[in-house]
């Protein structure tokens, strides 16, 4: 664990970049042989999109995948020159953008073919079939002629074929369904000639269900951050959370019996205690679903948050923990002192998943790589 240096700012975001590296090696391990494509797309799911990919490219991954083309340009401003997926449809305007970015769009419609063909330039696309997700892709009746169109084209080659799992690990029948029919259109494809190039289906929900199965490559998300879908919960498979949260206390108070503090003044003291007011709020992203709602570390104990969630603002209630200083380090997500509060226990306050947790967190908190060069 590299060992971080006191941060400048009053509220921050430490990546762990020996974490990342080990995450990619607990994900390989489930894969043995299948090539990685490290999924960096919302700005490394909060952890920071050039910075990880950098860390990734360095660890042997080939391939990156996005959802946006402007996500692919930052990788691109940035010198990152690693194959980049974007695992979104594209619009017509934005083809030129994936020819001059060297991108690998997903394709499931003439709409998109004849866009990308437009360009007059030699573009890799990645067929998605909707085998039973719904969101996007083209129905498996249809794949073959897709597939079979993207072969006649002049400046268009078929750099993958890919599906997307709806419930791994909660409903084995549904996701063997969805596996059968991709399987379907992958052997029609064959016997017609076509070679659907690189097979990839797998995110991190799939791989923890049982593996890859016939696909080529696996497409991990939050695995390589160290968070785990919630009906994985209670599985070990040698993860390390990569992201902390940390604030400094902006002002230290002592707050009357009775006495009401913040807006709609949410939060009254039942007895005399001392409250710390940090410089994060919902402007982070940190919402107001915490008022009166969760828990921060300090001196190694929990202390309540009190009070409502202001944009740039929360309080703490410190009063039962002696000592607290202008120089503690209080946090939000991460470990202190032995105690933990992890992304899962917010996402559990919040009633929502921890990836939305570290996701939500904005570029105006500044991060702090620690590892990573």
């Amino acid at each position: 664990m590299t060992v971080a240096t006191r941060s400048p700012h009053r509220a921050w975001i430490e990546i762990d970049h020996d974490a990342i590296r080990s995450n990619l090696r607990a994900v390989r391990g489930l894969a043995p042989g299948a090539e990685v494509i490290g999924v960096v797309k919302a700005n490394a799911y909060g952890h920071g999109d050039l910075e990880v990919a950098r860390t990734l490219t360095a660890g042997g991954v080939g391939i990156l995948a996005v959802a946006t083309i402007d996500e692919a340009q930052r990788l691109r401003s940035a010198g990152i020159g690693a194959r980049i997926i974007v695992l979104w449809g594209i619009g017509p305007d934005e083809a030129p953008a994936v020819a001059d970015l060297d991108l690998e769009p997903l394709v499931y419609d003439e709409r998109s073919i004849e866009a990308l063909e437009a360009t007059g330039r030699t573009i890799g696309v990645h067929l998605k079939v909707d085998t039973g997700l719904g969101r996007q892709g083209i129905d498996p009746a249809g794949a073959l002629m897709l597939a079979a169109r993207i072969a006649r084209s002049r400046s268009l080659r078929l750099a993958g074929t890919m599906s997307h799992l709806a419930v791994p690990g909660e409903d084995d029948a549904h996701t063997e369904v969805q596996l059968l029919r991709l399987a379907r259109v992958l052997d029609s494809m064959r016997s017609a000639g076509i070679d659907p190039g690189l097979v990839h289906v797998s995110a991190t929900g799939g791989l923890l269900a049982g593996g890859i199965g016939f696909a080529d490559a696996i497409r991990p998300g939050i695995a390589l951050y160290g968070l785990l879908p919630d009906w994985a919960a209670d599985r070990d498979i040698g993860l390390r959370p990569a992201l902390s949260l940390k604030a400094l206390p902006l002002r230290l108070f002592d707050l009357a019996a009775g006495e009401g503090i913040g807006y709609g003044l949410r939060f009254r003291a039942a007895s005399a205690t001392r409250i710390a007011t940090l410089g994060i709020g919902y402007g982070d992203g940190w919402p107001r679903a915490h008022a009166n709602n969760g828990w921060v570390l300090v001196r190694g104990q929990r202390a309540p948050i009190v009070g409502a969630v202001s944009m740039d603002g929360l309080t703490v209630d410190v009063g039962g923990i002696g000592g607290v200083t202008y120089s503690d380090e209080f946090v939000l997500i991460g470990e202190q002192g032995g105690a933990r509060i992890s992304a899962e226990e917010v996402a559990e306050e919040r009633r929502t998943i921890n990836y939305e947790v570290t996701t939500a967190l904005r570029r105006r908190l500044p991060r702090l790589h620690l590892g990573s060069g």
